[in-house]
């Protein structure tokens, strides 16, 4: 059957809603260990869920027995009273990635931290309180899925005899572990660094909200200044550990700091007409961490970063049906992601190899039929735009994110925090502060490009606002908020892009060549991964790397390779002087800086030549006129070419004597009608690349 647990079907998928206060239940004081059969009872079908396979349950099981369990079972997102009744330096709202890079980076500044986090789906929580999605980005559960895909030989699965809720199983046992490992690893490294974790629902209070006025007058000794203030977090829907009675569950508390950081994320986008109420098999880009099943055919709509990686994704777990279906046009959905249109291409290209198909300008009308749970043989069947239908196993819903600022549980709005209309939090770009006092944001909540990566860094910069002094220096202030970002994407094989396209940088002002390369021009690429695309986008005044595009195997690694060479403002020149280790994808740098240079008027074979010429320069300015004078004097018989002796003559008459060797590479290179002569333009053109520091004596020399 396509159903997950009763638990996992009644997820609050929708923004946490304020509950009042009632009376606490007061647990068992005394620890014992939970059956398999209450951790987490086995859903009808034979399919597990991603969260209650047989690793969840067995997994549970093991560590509430080998830690040292709070009364209740709870090892995990439980606080004391004792703790939470003094002052915080700094509540963080949200457990993502942002969330838990600020508060080790406030720890790390020697400030009192707590972090405050609602599970996102109560079926990933085990009974010891661990959240399986503790501290992990949105994309944690493709980027398993991903890696289960490509270790797992599904077709030999299938050709021993397992039907698809066994390969499942194999798959879900392998997402789980390393679910658990990243949650645990980050629990252990917030208790590293003495920072509390409480699960629960988070609502920011007003400055003049009687609960923080109450907390002010309570921790008024604390602080520095009175007038510095504080900001109070309740927290609802949480257990704690109460020093006289023990573990107490379902509680409600207040907790106050000095600052608050919020990052609180975001969710799927749902759009009207979709039914999402059918989560056993419709699914948005939240509810896809719930899969339970393998389908046998996918329909995703949209092309953005997420679509386009469970696509590739599906195919590789061996779904021979997956189409993607696109608004527009792909070449308009790839600029949006800010992707190189040959890249782009080159992924179109795999996608269509593998069997995907990209269905442009189609769009879902109506979903006529979508099966109940239990009928495992039946498929959705939709009506499209064109007036056609079609039919599904499942259907994604892959439609962009919103970021959590508006949800009204949170508290933002009505706390004083500037929230534009698509809940994104308005921020200050230097210090992420927002409108309300000692309240910052980083991350997903405060809009593009709601990257892990950036919102780390955001938070990390957020908090150095916070508590740097100003006779202190922090590196995390030194960031740019609006600097380019490298991008990863995690298709089969990825994608990484950083810098400009060339449409990019002609629309800056550059002019551009590009040096393209397939994977098969380096040993590695020929031998092991012959499928992929390298391209430099390349300054042609003087061979700086403006952009790396990259589709391929380990591109999302290779690409922070060439982020360093266009921050660092490299040219293709300094790279085709660099020893690469052999049977590496590395070499490929090198390769797609000879096809660069191979485009450029004055390339690499041209650098010695200008080192020469601008090593002892005379003249700051080689105008027409000035250069024309010079020429025609040495041009005696009036022909308008000069030939090699000529071309010495001309370059000691302007104080520049050069060599044979020199002055007959500049011939040849020069030479480009094959006459063996040099005319006026061609001589021209190779003292306009010259650039000399201005002298009194140029000045002298030109008449200026």
């Amino acid at each position: 059957m396509k159903v997950a647990t009763v638990a996992t079907l009644l997820l609050p998928l929708a923004a946490p809603s304020t509950t009042a206060w009632t009376a606490p239940r007061v647990a068992s004081p005394v620890p014992r260990r939970l059956s398999s059969a209450e951790i987490s009872p086995r859903p009808a079908s034979s399919r597990s869920s991603v969260l209650h396979s047989t690793t969840v349950e067995d997994a549970a099981v093991e560590t509430v027995s080998a830690s040292t369990p709070a009364p209740g079972g709870r090892t995990f997102g439980v606080v004391s009273t004792g703790k939470l009744s003094k002052l915080y330096d700094l509540v963080v709202i949200g457990g993502g990635p942002a969330g838990v890079a600020g508060a080790i980076k406030a720890a790390q500044m020697g400030r009192r931290v707590i972090v405050i986090d609602k599970p996102k789906f109560d079926a990933g929580v085990l009974p010891n309180g661990l959240d399986l999605f503790f501290g992990g980005p949105t994309g944690l559960f493709s980027k398993a899925l991903r890696d289960a895909a490509k270790s797992t030989n599904i077709a030999a699965m299938r050709a021993q005899g397992m039907d698809n809720d066994v390969i499942w199983k194999q798959i879900t046992n392998s997402i789980v572990g390393l679910a658990m490992r990243n949650s645990e690893g980050q629990c252990r490294t917030l208790a590293r660094y003495g920072i509390d974790y409480l699960q629960g629902s988070a609502k920011l209070l007003g400055e003049k909200d009687p609960a923080n006025i109450a907390s002010l007058t309570k921790f008024e000794d604390d602080l520095d200044s009175p007038e510095d203030g504080l900001r109070t977090v309740r927290v609802s829907e949480t257990g704690v550990m109460d020093d006289y009675v023990g573990f107490v569950d379902d509680t409600q508390v207040c907790v106050s700091g000095t600052k608050v950081l919020v990052c609180t994320g975001s969710k799927s986008t749902r759009l009207p007409g979709i039914p999402f109420e059918q989560s056993h098999r419709i699914f948005d880009s939240d509810t896809i961490n719930l899969l339970s099943y393998l389908p046998s055919s996918v329909t995703i709509s949209g092309l953005g970063i997420i679509g386009i990686e469970f696509a590739n994704i599906f195919n590789a777990l061996g779904v021979k049906d997956v189409k993607i279906l696109v608004r527009g046009d792909i070449e308009t959905s790839a600029k949006k992601l800010g992707m190189d249109m040959d890249v782009a291409d080159e992924l179109m290209r795999l996608l269509k190899k593998s069997g995907v198909k990209v269905l442009e300008g189609t769009t879902v009308d109506e979903f006529v039929y979508v099966p109940p749970p239990g009928a495992d043989d039946e498929l959705i069947k939709m009506k499209l735009n064109d007036g056609s239908t079609m039919e599904t196993d499942l259907f994604f819903a892959a439609v962009g994110r919103y970021p959590v600022g508006k949800n009204e549980a949170t508290g933002l709005a009505s706390a004083g925090v500037d929230i534009a209309d698509r809940g994104m939090v308005n921020i200050d770009k230097k210090s992420l502060a927002t409108s309300s006092k000692n309240v910052y944001a980083a991350g997903d909540v405060i809009g593009a490009p709601a990257l892990a990566s950036t919102s780390m860094e955001q938070a990390q910069r957020a908090v150095s606002a916070m508590f740097t002094e100003e006779d202190e220096d922090d590196a995390a202030q030194g960031a740019n908020h609006d600097d380019p970002l490298s991008i990863g994407v995690w298709t089969i094989p990825e994608m990484g892009y950083y810098g400009m396209t060339k449409d990019q940088a002609e629309k800056e002002g550059y002019s551009v060549v590009e040096g393209t390369v397939g994977f098969d021009q380096c040993l590695r690429g020929r031998v092991f991964a012959p499928d992929g695309l390298m391209k430099l986008v390349v300054d042609s005044n003087d061979g700086t790397v403006l952009g790396v595009h990259l589709i391929g195997k380990e591109a999302a690694e290779m690409v922070h390779y060439g982020m360093a060479l266009v921050k660092q403002g490299t040219s293709i020149y300094e790279i085709l002087s660099t020893v690469y280790t052999a049977v590496t994808f590395h070499e490929l740098f090198k390769e797609a800086a000879l096809d660069a240079n191979s485009k450029l008027d004055f390339g690499v074979e041209w650098q010695e030549i200008f080192n020469i010429l601008q090593s002892d320069c005379s003249v700051d300015d080689f105008t027409e006129e000035f250069l024309r004078k010079r020429f025609e004097a040495i041009d005696e018989d009036g022909s308008g070419e000069l030939e090699e002796d000529e071309m010495r003559a001309l370059f000691e008459s302007m104080g520049r004597p050069v060599s044979k060797r020199i002055i007959a590479n500049i011939m040849r290179l020069s030479d480009t009608d094959g006459n063996g002569t040099i005319d006026f333009e061609e001589f021209k053109a190779i003292f306009d690349k010259v650039a000399c520091p201005a002298t009194p004596e140029a000045a002298f020399v030109t008449g200026q």
